[in-house]
């Protein structure tokens, strides 16, 4: 039973979309694209620069080769900036996830549910901070709780007192009703 339940959870978490936060994934992906093209091309046209200078300074009837290996340069270097493109993409979709289902909970939890938890998939990234954010709503639904306990029970002294006073402190009865009823109400906007 705990493998269907775990293959139910993995399916429940697999992702369709590949850009789940749009501009997040494409500032990310622009980055670091941006600098490994960068470090790239300082790197890889100095050593290609003095590469070339030496090979046809020393030997100058190589040129017909060294145009066959511009192309093949050329095309290697398209491939590989495709890779750099695909792996940019993979790791940034594995930190807008998280950050997409942190926010969806950080919108159930402003409406007031305060049993919602923030549930990750296995190996994703963020994880600690998921454990941080599921223990301050834990907390917080038991602060509130432990508030709606204490409401309950001046709701329920004040019907008490509003019961012993006497016939003609009708004024003073309706005002501990009309408080009651808003201690009543105090917290029930929360699910808890």
């Amino acid at each position: 039973m705990g493998n269907d339940t775990k293959a139910g959870d993995d399916q429940r978490f697999q992702r369709k979309t590949v850009l789940v936060k749009r501009a997040l994934q494409l500032k990310y992906i622009g980055m670091v694209f941006l600098s490994v093209l960068v470090a790239s091309m300082i790197v890889g046209g100095d050593v290609y620069y003095s590469l070339m200078r030496v090979m046809l300074t020393e030997c100058p009837s190589v040129t017909d080769r060294v145009v066959q290996f511009n192309t093949v340069l050329l095309v290697k270097v398209a491939l590989y900036l495709g890779l750099m493109l695909l792996i940019s993409l993979y790791v940034s979709h594995r930190f807008a996830g998280p950050i997409y289902r942190f926010e969806k909970s950080c919108q159930s939890l402003s409406s007031g549910d305060l049993t919602h938890r923030v549930s990750l998939r296995t190996g994703d990234e963020l994880m600690e901070l998921q454990e941080e954010f599921n223990g301050m709503a834990a907390s917080l639904q038991a602060l509130l709780q432990k508030d709606r306990n204490l409401a309950h029970r001046l709701s329920e002294r004040i019907e008490e007192i509003a019961k012993r006073l006497p016939a003609e402190a009708g004024g003073a009865r309706d005002d501990l009703k009309a408080f009651k009823l808003e201690l009543d109400h105090l917290t029930k906007s929360f699910k808890l």
